[in-house]
């Protein structure tokens, strides 16, 4: 089966090129960069230290990567490839003196060697779903360690890998050690390939430090829908518009793609509810903020009495809730949360969350808590309570990673 992928992936370099200059056009890569995704670069590497090539799909996957890049970058070179133009935007204005940022190569044979040829690192450390089979194939016929960290395999793409069981099995057998998100995709990971993998918790919770939040600090916001996604913000917003009205609460909205403001701020309007972007805001009094930037979300689940986590209401698998439940946020979800399934069943057995399993009821239970003030205030010091237990074991991954490095 690899054969016949490295096979195809030679056929198909003209309608790659074809797209990569559509993608440009269209401002999705980065045309001063495109040349990266052939395997080529312009960055001149100082050859003093090895290189720790950590390999992460997008932002939230890189994010995670925190607390290898503080353990590791003083002493080791640390190379970073990721896929999109806001990662490598993040990276730049955050990590810039920290790490060299590359666009990962598409997953031609020709294009992946030439960048494993200049870069040559010491070990590869892979980052969640993102699999390539060419690249990680010539990783192994080149003999460098590579560790697959917070290996996860969502319910759909296990439906998908059944029937190319062989093909996925064939393609982990790279990494010397998988290191699972959570129990399910442990489970999951195992009933379709024969690996060394294991369960050490989510990368993505390691570096949730024991917070000494007031539960009882002051919240300017009643609720706030976060990582919302398409039509998402319509099905809560046409729940909840009688009570924001009626009750006269402050909505705040940070939807997980900003290229969506105009479409949520039509919604918004459809149900009479007046808004005020983030950015505009100039002391404005409206029903709804709507935030309009990235990496500011911890100060608005600090201002937010109620946090309602989207990506859950539609097949998106859910969002991390443990961000808003450090502030002392009542959180609440819908049911489809299987990227986050361990924590929210744990969450939910200790009364830490709310999970809504049909999202007509989600007017209805918001404005019993409106009545119930003593019952917002439990959920607020349960959430807290939850978000300062140990959720990765921090020193299990590096002492792995220093076996190879040393």
């Amino acid at each position: 089966m690899l054969k016949l992928y490295k096979f195809l992936s030679y056929i198909f370099i003209p309608i790659i090129l074809l797209n990569l200059n559509l993608r440009i056009i269209k401002k999705k890569e980065d045309k001063k960069r495109y040349k990266e995704r052939l395997g080529k670069t312009n960055y001149k590497l100082p050859i003093s230290k090895k290189i720790i090539w950590l390999h992460a799909a997008s932002i939230g996957e890189f994010k995670s990567s925190d607390i290898i890049i503080k353990k590791y970058h003083k002493d080791y070179q640390i190379l970073v490839t990721t896929t999109t133009k806001t990662s490598a935007e993040y990276i730049e204005k955050h990590y810039n003196h920290k790490v060299i940022h590359q666009y990962i190569p598409f997953d031609v044979p020709i294009w992946c060697i030439r960048f494993i040829n200049y870069w040559k690192p010491s070990i590869v450390l892979w980052i969640e779903s993102d699999i390539w089979p060419n690249m990680l194939k010539i990783i192994k016929d080149k003999k460098i360690k590579s560790l697959y960290i917070n290996a996860r395999i969502s319910p759909k793409s296990f439906n998908k890998w059944k029937y190319l069981k062989s093909f996925y099995s064939e393609t982990l057998k790279v990494f010397f050690k998988i290191f699972a998100q959570s129990k399910n995709d442990l489970k999951r990971i195992n009933a379709l390939a024969t690996t060394n993998a294991h369960y050490i918790g989510n990368l993505k919770l390691s570096d949730i430090q024991r917070n000494l939040i007031n539960s009882d600090n002051k919240k300017i916001f009643n609720i706030m829908i976060t990582s919302s996604h398409e039509t998402e913000e319509e099905l809560i917003i046409k729940n909840l518009k009688d009570i924001i009205i009626s009750r006269k609460l402050k909505l705040c909205i940070a939807p997980r793609h900003l290229n969506r403001i105009n479409v949520i701020s039509k919604i918004l309007e459809k149900y009479n509810l007046s808004y005020v972007l983030e950015s505009n805001k100039k002391n404005a009094i409206k029903d709804v903020t709507i935030v309009d930037s990235y990496g500011n979300l911890d100060s608005y689940f600090n201002k937010s009495e109620i946090v309602i986590l989207g990506g859950s209401f539609v097949n998106k698998g859910g969002h991390n809730p443990l961000e808003p439940a450090k502030y002392g946020c009542t959180l609440i979800s819908g049911n489809l949360i299987y990227n986050w399934q361990n924590i929210y069943d744990e969450m939910a057995n200790e009364k830490a969350c709310i999970i809504i399993n049909n999202v007509n009821d989600l007017g209805n239970r918001i404005d019993k808590l409106m009545i119930n003030t003593n019952q917002i205030q439990k959920f607020r010091e349960k959430a807290i309570d939850f978000s300062n237990k140990k959720f990765f074991d921090n020193e299990r991954l590096f002492n792995e990673i220093d076996l190879v490095l040393n």
